[in-house]
């Protein structure tokens, strides 16, 4: 099947494939000779990225990770943007290729494995009309039609017939010609040739080749029997397939229900997900999966733990649903467990996991439905990685906007604990962004300590980790989508912090582990949250456990700790709230994948809060709550709560006893200090 002149062709991870007037697919001989297979004329413009940074992924010169949008503002001409799963790919209108983030594997192409913090060229290529991302491989397709791959090769992923660990420049993939589209997955590439058939090579223990087999294929083979598809993409372990009637197919891994077909069967060939027609559009995640309509409306399907189905739920779904509040889609991405569209006018929804803000609305909450990034309009191109966000706008959306928003209302505030205030001003106006940044100083006009994005008339935002009794002024300012910056507004009255509370116990472990009954702590003489000593379980295969009674019972309480995570072999208990008699109440702990959880020891009842707690930095990890069958307990990390308050039968005796650490057998490294226990949160 050779596209007809303007044919849209749909790419990996459910984008639009941006080829321009001129850029031709090899074999697509009509009549009057070759012709474009996109009518899409690209505005080149900048990448826009959000979310996680530990490695540089986002291109800003920082690890540091960013909640809300913010443009690259050092690479230009940008027609297209990919993300794999902890780096970023750019391609530019001169046909190069540019790369930033994770390296380990090679998959930035320059030559080396060093992390880059900023874009470099990728050596060796020119003449590239589309890109994507694995997870530590890349991709890119010349105008000839031919691919290129490099990185992460262990599984044939590259497709060049090797098994080279760490491919640090391009390869050509090979034999394989007349492509027109691609796509990767974790350990797995597609690509779609001129003729409607699809190829893929690399690893395919679950069926990800859907070539009928589970066998590795280090260079390219048919997937089954697929014919007249115009959509392809990459899961982590399974394959997605538009076909030009509407239909989508899918293979490979289905443990969650990611094929949709309504089971959670693995597929080694293509079967059809279940009760859908007229998609456009395909994109998929580590477990999940999702379809645009021609209508404009999105469906998804798959693993939900973080919502990122966004149907208002965290069920997992083995067939497909409607994503409320998302309509007029125009592309859409997944991420590992976050989900994304971008809607008429170039602004863009997204909903799933938040831990590291790659949902870009300012928080580090998620979404079970779909909620508006801030500062973005324009939208043209849209990806995800693990845990980060890139888009691309172009430089020009109709006539450029230069004038900035209206200066906010003087911020007003008031504290209603000993370390938070919590402030109000009115929002400014905008000629073009309906939703603006607003940056918040703080005793100084220069001293920027947040930023919230907001579309409301009026603007609330709480000051956190406020010292107690501490005395602050607050100044506002206002940011609009392509970065013009309001004057200021005047300054707050002085607003004074309440005074603490008198705690029913509190140590920072400059006198030891006096009082407690020790398993297997030690006190750390080398680290501290703000100064040494602090008490570290370090147990390999062993129990490291503290407690300590309390003297009388207590119903409502606040319990805290500054916890430094370093190593994690199993889920570990990091608080635990016992009775007198040493009957569990209520406990935190955190998994391998260092999410929080919450669990009632009474009723064995538990709820992921859906945040990560970062490895190796100080967190502030705090509950409170009331005992009783059925009462409400609220976890904050770092002063802000996590998830919406869980209602839970904790039982009806008071807590007696305070536990740090795990009476269990296992191996982790976890410091903590700073142990408060009082009936306020703060």
């Amino acid at each position: 099947m050779c596209p007809l002149p303007g044919t849209t062709v749909r790419k990996g991870r459910g984008r639009t494939m941006k080829l321009r007037w001129g850029i031709f697919a090899a074999g697509c001989l009509l009549a009057g000779g070759l012709h474009p297979i996109e009518a899409v004329a690209v505005d080149p413009g900048a990448a826009w990225t959000w979310g996680g940074n530990g490695t540089g992924q986002l291109g800003n010169g920082t690890t540091t990770t960013r909640s809300s949008a913010a443009a690259l503002n050092s690479l230009t001409d940008v027609i297209e943007v990919e993300a794999g799963r902890e780096h970023s790919i750019a391609l530019r209108s001169d046909g190069t290729v540019w790369t930033w983030g994770f390296n380990e594997m090679g998959q930035l192409g320059d030559g080396t494995t060093t992390n880059r913090l900023s874009p470099v060229q990728v050596g060796g290529l020119s003449n590239v009309v589309d890109i994507a991302g694995g997870h530590y491989h890349s991709l890119a397709l010349l105008a000839d039609g031919t691919v290129r791959g490099w990185g992460y090769n262990s599984f044939g992923q590259l497709g060049n017939g090797a098994t080279t660990s760490a491919q640090r420049t391009p390869v050509a993939v090979s034999p394989l010609t007349d492509v027109i589209a691609i796509a990767g997955g974790r350990d797995m590439s597609y690509a779609l040739r001129s003729d409607g058939t699809v190829w893929g090579w690399g690893l395919n223990d679950t069926g990800q080749m859907g070539d009928g087999t589970t066998t590795m294929r280090t260079r390219p083979v048919r997937v089954g029997s697929l014919a007249n598809i115009t959509a392809i993409t990459g899961g982590r372990d399974h394959g997605l397939a538009v076909r030009s009637d509407g239909t989508v197919w899918g293979w490979g891994d289905n443990t969650q229900g990611e094929i949709g077909d309504g089971t959670q069967t693995n597929r080694l060939s293509p079967v059809q997900v279940s009760g859908l027609t007229g998609v456009v559009e395909v994109a998929a995640g580590a477990y999940h999966s999702l379809a645009r309509l021609s209508s404009g409306l999105v469906r998804s399907w798959g693993s939900n733990t973080n919502g990122q189905l966004g149907d208002g739920t965290t069920t997992r779904r083995t067939t497909s649903v409607a994503v409320p509040g998302v309509t007029g889609a125009t592309a859409i991405a997944a991420g590992r467990q976050h989900s994304l569209a971008v809607i008429a006018g170039g602004a863009v929804r997204a909903w799933g996991s938040n831990a590291t803000g790659q949902l870009g609305d300012g928080t580090l909450v998620d979404r079970t439905s779909a909620i508006t990034v801030g500062g973005l309009s324009g939208v043209t191109d849209i990806s995800a990685g693990r845990d980060h966000t890139i888009a691309m706008v172009p430089a020009v959306v109709g006539q450029p906007d230069t004038t900035p928003p209206s200066a906010p209302g003087v911020p007003t505030g008031v504290s209603t604990s000993s370390s938070t205030i919590d402030l109000t001003w009115a929002g400014s106006t905008d000629d073009v962004s309906t939703s603006l940044r607003y940056r918040l100083f703080e005793d100084s006009p220069t001293n920027q300590v947040a930023e919230v994005t907001s579309s409301a008339s009026s603007v609330s935002y709480q000051r956190t980790g406020l010292a107690a009794a501490s005395t602050h002024t607050y100044w506002v300012s206002a940011v609009d989508a392509v970065g013009n910056i309001s004057g200021q507004s005047e300054p707050s009255a002085p607003i004074t912090v309440q005074e603490a509370s008198s705690a029913i116990y509190s140590t920072d472990f400059s006198g030891g582990l006096t009082g407690w009954t020790n398993s297997g702590l030690t006190i750390d003489s080398t680290q501290g949250a703000a100064a040494p000593p602090s008490a570290r379980g370090n147990p390999t295969a062993a129990r490291a456990s503290a407690y300590r009674s309390l003297g009388a019972g207590y119903s409502n309480v606040c319990i805290s700790t500054q916890l430094r995570v370093t190593s994690l072999g199993a889920s570990v208990d990091l608080i635990r709230l016992r009775t007198a008699t040493d009957v569990g109440v209520i406990r935190v702990y955190i998994d391998t994948n260092r999410i929080l959880w919450l669990r009632s020891d009474a009723v064995g009842t538990q709820r992921s809060s859906g945040v990560a707690v970062p490895l190796n930095s100080w967190q502030n990890l705090e509950l409170c709550g009331t005992v009783g069958t059925a009462t409400t307990w609220t976890l904050y990390l770092n002063g802000a709560p996590r998830g919406t308050p869980w209602s839970a039968n904790t039982g009806t005796t008071p807590i007696g006893r305070l536990q740090l650490g795990d009476t269990a057998a296992k191996t982790w490294t976890i410091n903590f200090d700073d142990v408060v226990l009082d009936q306020t949160p703060g």
